[in-house]
């Protein structure tokens, strides 16, 4: 293979004609190593090839801070987004969703994200838009919110986030749905405007809101729903 050739398409961003295996990355990598062409060689293959990079690779070029910010948009091995997320937030986003999402991660991987992340907001408030894999995650998750600065913003949004679960199920008691809505929380009504279970009296409200975050969508749900009440 013209090794060659290939990296000249990368640096002109030309299509590229080879197909981009490991043996590829690394002789890419041995051919420019330490030349003006780095940086850019690897801003634009950490993205052409679709598979993590071999760790005797990216953890040389995060050492040499290589295409630092390109290789945070991109899911590498375990180990390696555990580097990635001390420098880059995208990375840390991708790997704290994975812990927190997803069963293969324990409770260990959770505490050590929580014990090293709990001051980073953007992380913490993500998380709370997220499902956890486990009702230990959600107690980590909720004592990380305690130890960070902003501990009453996302408490508040944490309260938002579950009330606004709640008004989408379909098993609730007319107490409730009248409770919900005197929240006059838009991301509630938004909930409220979409389930099928909400009574009419409640959407014919919906249906009138304005000035608010979302008010549009909630109009147009809530009509939908009435008409298919009707």
């Amino acid at each position: 293979m013209q090794y060659k050739a290939l990296i000249e398409q990368i640096i002109n961003d030309d299509e590229i004609d080879y197909e981009i295996t490991e043996d590829t990355v690394f002789e890419v990598y041995k051919t420019v190593k330490n030349t003006d062409v780095e940086k850019k060689v690897w801003r634009r293959l950490v993205f052409l090839y679709d598979k993590p990079l071999p760790k005797q690779i990216v953890f040389d070029l995060i050492d040499r801070k290589i295409a630092l910010l390109h290789l945070g948009h991109t899911k590498q091995h375990y180990e390696v987004m555990w580097k990635l997320a001390e420098i880059v937030d995208e990375a840390l986003l991708t790997l704290a969703i994975d812990i927190y999402t997803k069963r293969n991660f324990g409770i260990e991987e959770t505490e050590i994200l929580f014990n090293k992340f709990y001051d980073h907001t953007w992380m913490l408030e993500t998380l709370i838009r997220n499902e956890p894999s486990s009702i230990e995650k959600r107690r980590l998750l909720e004592a990380a919110l305690q130890k960070n600065k902003d501990a009453d913003f996302l408490q508040r949004l944490l309260t938002v986030v579950d009330n606004a679960k709640l008004a989408r199920r379909d098993d609730l008691s007319m107490e409730e749905f009248n409770a919900l809505f005197q929240m006059n929380e838009p991301h509630v009504w938004l909930s409220l405007s979409i389930n099928p279970k909400t009574p009419a009296y409640i959407l014919n409200r919906l249906v009138d809101v304005r000035d608010i975050k979302n008010a549009k969508q909630i109009r147009n749900s809530a009509r939908i729903n009435l008409r298919k009440k009707s």
